[in-house]
């Protein structure tokens, strides 16, 4: 095929705050109708703190209808057509298109000061409308359910099987753990065997972090220095927790989180799972473990390369593990590729070993979320960019 096949692993959608009402239970619509003001109200609060006005304003100018892809399958189709993008990994919306999940059940997903059953509320009417979204057009779409697991192990497994059965390929769980118990905790097994056994990829996503005062100094250096660490740190509680090892065939992909840091994390739980006099102290964690820490990250674990793709990411990409990285687009963020992906691909992937390319846009997600290659490659051939622009010209 003289086009590459790509597959973004990081799309957003969900429906304007009003639709949700109608995925919810009758016994939630007054705490939603009560709530949807409120809602409103602090998501405007969060774009005043986390948008430049001027920089929203001329990103969406000319683009408004393309950006109703987010809940419309009609408009996100063409939209993608015509960004080159056969299928996308679906995670929920938010501040940008004024379409979170109800309740905050969102990708913040904090699992405090909030009440549990209004954010499972808000997040089984996500998951009903996603799956739902996704059965338009089951090969392009990929989509994940929001699992709250931290409240309550039976009725986690419970909407997981869920999903399964409706045609959702993975999991979003919060970043957040708060004083729940940890993602090494034995209780969650049941889970992570589900999981394993019917290929549904358990995910983190950029976005969670504490509550910072934005009126203070720093407060958004701060945040984007630590916003990687908070959507990562499930990853090593399942891999120094053993989990990896329990179940060697449960996947993790962790997204839009830049990728330059990695292989220093990954040398870095190398080195704290060796035998070091300077650890004897702490006694033993680590006879849990039959590989090092970064074996685990290279059989288990890919990076959803999105917003934050650049020349640093390539230039770690064989650092990581060119098997490990997908490309993602972030449609409809502003901070991602669309609606000039082509000129970026290009730009930081143009004179790269084919190979290579196909691994980062395509042949990594096929892998992890076990897609219909023939079903998306026939796609491709109609809109995929042309393999020809992505070679150097000969000197």
């Amino acid at each position: 095929m003289d086009r590459y096949l790509i597959v973004s692993t990081d799309g957003h959608a969900g429906l304007p705050m009003e639709g949700y009402r109608d995925y919810l239970d009758s016994k939630f619509h007054s705490a939603f109708d009560e709530a949807l003001p409120i809602q409103k109200k602090m998501t405007r609060r969060a774009e005043e703190k986390l948008l430049i006005a001027e920089f929203n304003d001329k990103w969406r100018a000319g683009i408004e209808d393309d950006l109703k892809g987010a809940w419309d399958g009609s408009v996100r189709n063409r939209v993608i057509d015509g960004d080159g993008v056969a299928a996308e990994v679906l995670f929920p919306d938010g501040i940008t298109e004024q379409n979170a999940p109800p309740f905050g059940a969102g990708l913040s997903l904090k699992p405090w000061g909030i009440d549990p059953q209004l954010q499972w509320a808000g997040a089984r009417a996500h998951n009903r409308w996603i799956a739902e979204f996704c059965k338009e057009d089951p090969v392009r779409r990929i989509g994940l359910a929001i699992v709250l697991m931290l409240y309550d192990v039976d009725e986690a497994l419970a909407e997981v099987k869920w999903a399964h059965t409706n045609g959702l390929k993975g999991i979003l769980i919060p970043a957040l753990m708060g004083d729940r118990d940890a993602y090494n905790h034995p209780k969650y097994y049941p889970i992570w065997e589900f999981c394993q056994e019917h290929k549904m990829v358990v995910h983190t996503h950029s976005g969670p972090s504490p509550d910072y005062n934005y009126q203070l100094p720093g407060a958004i250096g701060i945040f984007l220095t630590e916003f990687a660490w908070w959507a990562g740190r499930p990853m090593w509680h399942l891999i120094f927790g053993g989990v990896f090892e329990k179940f060697p065939n449960l996947k993790f992909a962790l997204t839009e989180v830049s990728e330059f840091w990695v292989p220093h994390l990954l040398e870095m739980m190398d080195v704290r799972a060796s035998v070091k006099h300077t650890t004897g102290k702490l006694g033993d964690f680590r006879s849990n473990l039959t590989m090092p820490p970064s074996e685990y990250f290279r059989r288990n674990c890919w990076i959803g390369a999105s917003a934050l793709f650049d020349e640093g990411s390539t230039a770690v990409r064989h650092e990581i593990g060119i098997d490990r990285v997908m490309w993602g687009t972030d449609y409809p963020h502003p901070e991602g590729s669309w609606p000039k992906t082509h000129e970026k691909l290009v730009t930081y992937m143009k004179g790269l070993p084919e190979q290579e390319i196909e691994a980062m846009l395509s042949a990594n997600a096929l892998n992890c979320y076990d897609l219909d290659v023939d079903a998306l490659n026939a796609i491709a051939q109609r809109i995929g960019p042309l393999k020809s622009d992505f070679v150097e010209a000969a000197a």
